[in-house]
């Protein structure tokens, strides 16, 4: 009968399969045809199949790495530009400075960058018509209210009762007080003006700060204040009337919210090639998460306390204004043991 087997050798290196057919002569088996191959060269075949389809897969996935690779590199780079241009809109303090170039593909990035550039040009227009309101207001507040207060000065000439003289008194003082909100609202945009026809001018620093403090120092005691100023010429680019109107804010603000019986510190240094103005006070502390916006314009942190005046928040934002005119940054950061808050103001030396 034919037949087939498989054994090792004797070292058990290799496997060889043996074949036997017999010989037929007449329906005699005269003898077999026995055949035996190891698998030496099919085992060889086979090693080489498998490493040509291994290449081929290999260099399959090594295209499709590549190719994903500058696929999702150009993807990335897109949202990065998309990211910066988003961020180069937007200043720190929220306003929008320019504008997000879109892209004209057909894609879902192309359609995120549209829809980001409109949203950013609508947000435009409306800080815009935000940041103009106060000026626009107090323009158009000013006729009504010298028609009233002429109308109530006219009312005081003529002879009144107690009772009509008491309500001329409350609506005259209330006329003063719109009068001080509409100057309020004009101050920030006259100076936003001014900044922009103001020549900047090479000062010194220490002396204008130094005049400012003995000024307030006649006006509201010497005890009142704890001056450390450097005797140090520190000279600074820029316009000096606006930082008086800098120290001016940033001491109201801490006359105004320092505790009774405390002193105001202001100190003047320099570090590294920067003027550092602190003005510290104590009393109550900054509210968790209005630091950063605290020179926001329209931002107040008064309470019904100190509400005798009337406030709009543009004393900080003025602050800002001042800082950026002159190229450098004011913090507001509550003090390391808690009892009150300090202003930082760093400004470059020429």
């Amino acid at each position: 009968k034919p037949a087939s087997s498989w054994r090792l050798t004797p070292d058990n290196k290799a496997v060889i399969l043996s074949a036997a057919y017999p010989i037929w002569i007449q329906d005699k088996v005269i003898g077999a045809v026995i055949a035996e191959e190891t698998t030496n060269g099919v085992r060889t075949l086979r090693n080489k199949s498998l490493e040509k389809l291994f290449n081929v897969i290999l260099a399959v996935m090594l295209v499709g790495t590549v190719t994903l690779f500058f696929f999702a590199s150009r993807i990335s780079s897109r949202i990065r530009r998309l990211r910066d241009n988003a961020e180069q809109a937007i200043d720190a303090q929220g306003r929008i400075t320019g504008k997000i170039t879109y892209a004209d593909s057909n894609d879902e990035i192309g359609d995120l960058s549209r829809s980001f550039a409109n949203i950013v040009s609508r947000l435009s227009g409306y800080t815009d018509y935000l940041e103009n309101m106060s000026s626009r207001l107090s323009h158009e507040l000013r006729t009504p209210v010298a028609v009233v207060r002429s109308s109530l000065e006219n009312l005081q000439m003529q002879p009144q009762s107690e009772v009509s003289q008491k309500y001329l008194d409350r609506a005259s003082e209330g006329v003063e007080r719109l009068g001080k909100i509409i100057t309020t609202m004009s101050e920030a945009t006259r100076l936003e003006q001014s900044i922009q026809s103001a020549e900047a001018e090479e000062f010194d620093l220490t002396k204008v700060i130094t005049g400012c403090m003995q000024g307030y120092q006649i006006t509201y005691g010497e005890s009142l204040f704890t001056l450390s100023l450097d005797k140090e010429p520190l000279n600074v680019i820029g316009a000096p009337e606006f930082i008086a109107q800098l120290l001016d804010k940033l001491i109201n603000n801490a006359l105004e919210f320092k505790t009774p019986q405390s002193t105001i510190s202001v100190s003047l240094t320099k570090q590294d090639q920067h003027a550092v103005l602190t003005i510290s006070n104590q009393g109550p502390l900054l509210p968790d998460g209005l630091v950063e916006h605290i020179f926001d314009s329209m931002v107040s942190v008064r309470s019904q306390q100190h509400q005798q005046q009337p406030h709009l928040g543009l004393g900080l934002y003025i602050v800002r204004l001042i800082c950026d005119y002159h190229h450098g940054k004011v913090l507001a950061e509550n003090l390391d043991d808690g009892t009150g808050v300090v202003f930082t103001v760093e400004l470059p030396i020429k």
